[in-house]
C-alpha cells in the first residue's frame, strides 16, 4: 500500500508542533502520532505501508527554504516521497519551485488552513504554470476547517475545477474526496473531472457511510483515487485502512487505490 497523504516535521521542531496542533484543533481531530521521521517509519512497518508521500507545510516564507532542505534530505523517492513547500511571497517563489524539482521533489502541498493562501490566489498563478512545466504534483487540501466548520473554506472544490481549467496540463490532488464537509460540492465541482482525490477524511473515513463511499469512488473513476490518512492528523490509522480495504469493491478497483494509481502518478 501507498498512504500518499501524512505530515512530519524535524525533530527539533514536531514537539512544538504537537503543542499547537493540539492547542488549536482541540478535540477536533486527535494525533496518532508525533510527526518525526522516527513515528513515521513506524506507522509504515505497523501497518503494512510500502511507501508514503509526506508534507511540511511553511507558514512563513522565511521557513519555506528550510522546510524544503529537510524535505529534501529525508526524501528517497522509493518508500518516502517529500513533497515540497512553497508561499507566493517569498522571494522567487518560482526559482523555488525549479530547485527543489532539480532536488528530486515531484510535488508540492498547498494548504490553506496553515498557509495564507487560497488556490484561487493569482499571485500562486507563475508557481503553477511553473510546475506544469516541471510535471509536478499540486496537492491541496480542499474543503472546510474542521474546528470551525461553519466558516467558508479557503480552498473549496469550485476553486479546485477553475484551476484544473485555467492549468489543464497541471496534475491535481483534492484531498478529502474532494472537499472536506463539502461532498455535494464535490460531486458538483470535482467528481468525474481529471484530477484526482484521496481518501482522508476527519476524524476517520469510518464516519462517512460505506456506499457513500463506493458512490464517490464509482462515479469519479477507481483509477483516480488515492490511499490516503493524513497521518498523525487522525485518529489509529489500522482501522481506517482495514475499513476502506473491507468495502464490497471489486479486487481491481482496489489495488488501483491502494498501491497502482500513487505508482502512476509518481512516475514508479
Amino acid at each position: 500500500m501507498i498512504d500518499t497523504h501524512t505530515h512530519i516535521f524535524p525533530d527539533k521542531i514536531a514537539p512544538k508542533v504537537v503543542e499547537r496542533f493540539r492547542t488549536a484543533i482541540g478535540d477536533a481531530i486527535p494525533l496518532a502520532g508525533d510527526f518525526t521521521l522516527q513515528d513515521l517509519k513506524a506507522y509504515m512497518k505497523r501497518c503494512g505501508i510500502e511507501a508514503v508521500v509526506t508534507f511540511c507545510v511553511a507558514e512563513r516564507p522565511e521557513v519555506v527554504g528550510a522546510a524544503n532542505n529537510f524535505l529534501i534530505e529525508i526524501n528517497d523517492n522509493q518508500t518516502l516521497f517529500s513533497f515540497g513547500t512553497i508561499l507566493p511571497n517569498m522571494e522567487d517563489p518560482v526559482g523555488e519551485v525549479r530547485r527543489i524539482k532539480g532536488k528530486g521533489i515531484k510535488g508540492i502541498k498547498f494548504h490553506s488552513l496553515f498557509q495564507p493562501i487560497r488556490a484561487r490566489d493569482e499571485n500562486l498563478f507563475p508557481i503553477y504554470g511553473a510546475m506544469a512545466q516541471e510535471g509536478m504534483i499540486a496537492y491541496f487540501h480542499v474543503g472546510k476547517d474542521p474546528v470551525n466548520p461553519s466558516h467558508p473554506p479557503g480552498t473549496g472544490p469550485q476553486d479546485i475545477a477553475h484551476l484544473k481549467e485555467r492549468f489543464p496540463s497541471l496534475k491535481i490532488v483534492a484531498a478529502h474526496f474532494g472537499g472536506l464537509f463539502m461532498l455535494d460540492e464535490a460531486r458538483k465541482w470535482i467528481i468525474g473531472r481529471d484530477i484526482y482525490i484521496d481518501t482522508c477524511w476527519g476524524p476517520n473515513i469510518q464516519s462517512l457511510e460505506s456506499e457513500e463511499v463506493i458512490d464517490l469512488i464509482r462515479q469519479h473513476g477507481a483509477e483516480k483515487v488515492l490511499l490516503a490518512t493524513d497521518y498523525p492528523s487522525t485518529t489509529d490509522p489500522a482501522p481506517q485502512i482495514k475499513w476502506f480495504k473491507d468495502l464490497p469493491l471489486q479486487e481491481e478497483e482496489k489495488q488501483l487505490i491502494l498501491r497502482e494509481n500513487a505508482r502512476r502518478l509518481l512516475g514508479l
